[in-house]
């Protein structure tokens, strides 16, 4: 009786694990306005384009694209900063899921050529196989060079079983 009303109420059985990723992103379009307010407070746009890796867990797809945007705001005399961005992952069979990340800088070189950053990850929704998935976490972001970057996030993840 037990198992009959909880297939009746149960619905879709979730899988949930922890998953580490590294994504590798290269920006696109990267455009700052210095304000006027004082020296060296800038505002920007970031898009980048790059690969997702997993490196643990079996729920987000391995190999898949990564488009990123995102508006920062950054005082370069201090070193610190704030930005809020947007992602989209697409895997090979063209199935998406959708992050949101706030964070700030922790640490700034030569003009944020080089920079550290770590914030919060939230995963917004999915399509396709990631259709109800949800997801939060952290992440560390890592400027290499101009226009390069890194990603690595732990994110806790629950997927539906389709």
């Amino acid at each position: 009786m037990a198992f009959v009303l909880g297939l009746a109420l149960g619905g879709d059985a979730v899988a949930a694990e922890k998953v580490k990723l590294r994504t590798v992103l290269y920006g696109v379009k990267w455009e700052t306005i210095e304000l006027s307010d004082h020296e060296g407070h800038l505002i920007g746009v970031v898009e980048g384009k790059g690969i997702q890796s997993v490196i643990a867990g079996k729920l987000l797809c391995d190999g898949c694209t990564v488009r990123y945007g995102a508006v920062i705001d950054v005082e370069t005399k201090i070193g610190t900063g704030a930005c809020h961005g947007y992602g989209e992952v697409t895997d090979k069979d063209g199935d998406k899921y959708y992050y949101a990340r706030r964070g700030k800088m922790l640490r700034m070189e030569a003009q944020a050529s080089r920079s550290d950053w770590e914030g919060e990850v939230t995963i917004v929704r999915g399509t396709g196989k990631y259709e109800g998935i949800q997801g939060k976490g952290t992440w560390a972001a890592h400027v290499v060079a101009p226009q390069q970057w890194y990603y690595d996030e732990e994110i806790e993840v629950e997927l539906p079983e389709h």
